[in-house]
């Protein structure tokens, strides 16, 4: 787990100066009535929230009512009820998973969604879902959010796990925090338009 979130740090490169998330973790954990694997709290720790080179998005965990609030949640109403969103490449993980269990951490720019399953083992083994929009079906990865960010951008799977292979083997992969976006985005600059 720290070795997945050291080789990620070699990868990213952080785009401005703001990074980085505080997080009351005892409190968050409370609200959403489960612990959040480590290598996802030293993520957020040393990246926090914002996108990595603006095609996928990494949320943190808030505490709020406002439905507007991009954050780590559940999978909204609309999408544990549609048979569309219930597909699994593997027809035994829907038995065996079920979309209720996952909790979004993340999306593509291709609207992609990243999360966990939160199955009954402890934080640090939960099983990742991808539901990919090209493939139009969930895959389960068992690995955790860092370890499965590494393979994704080094291309250590056998297919690209997202609809945007752009990613792929890439070098010199950016991360921006949302509140640097805001601040360059004051000034008129937009660094994913280049």
């Amino acid at each position: 787990m720290t070795e997945s979130i050291g080789q990620l740090s070699s990868v990213l490169t952080p785009y401005g100066g703001d990074m980085g998330d505080d997080i009351d973790w005892p409190k968050v954990e409370a609200a959403y009535g489960t612990a959040f694997p480590d290598d996802y709290k030293k993520f957020v720790e040393r990246f926090g929230n914002g996108t990595i080179e603006g095609a996928i998005a990494v949320m943190v965990p808030i505490v709020t009512d406002d439905p507007m609030t991009r954050r780590v949640s559940r999978l909204p109403e609309r999408a544990l009820s549609d048979p569309a969103y219930r597909r699994w490449t593997e027809p035994d993980d829907e038995k065996r998973y079920g979309v209720g269990r996952i909790l979004v951490w993340g999306e593509t720019d291709s609207a992609d969604t990243l999360g966990w399953i939160t199955t009954d083992t402890s934080p640090g083994e939960w099983p990742l879902a991808v539901h990919n929009r090209g493939d139009a079906a969930w895959t389960v990865h068992h690995c955790g959010m860092a370890e499965f960010l590494v393979r994704l951008f080094r291309g250590d799977f056998p297919e690209c796990p997202i609809s945007d292979s752009s990613l792929v083997g890439a070098s010199g992969l950016r991360f921006l925090h949302y509140r640097e976006e805001e601040h360059l985005a004051g000034l008129g600059v937009y660094p994913w338009d280049d």
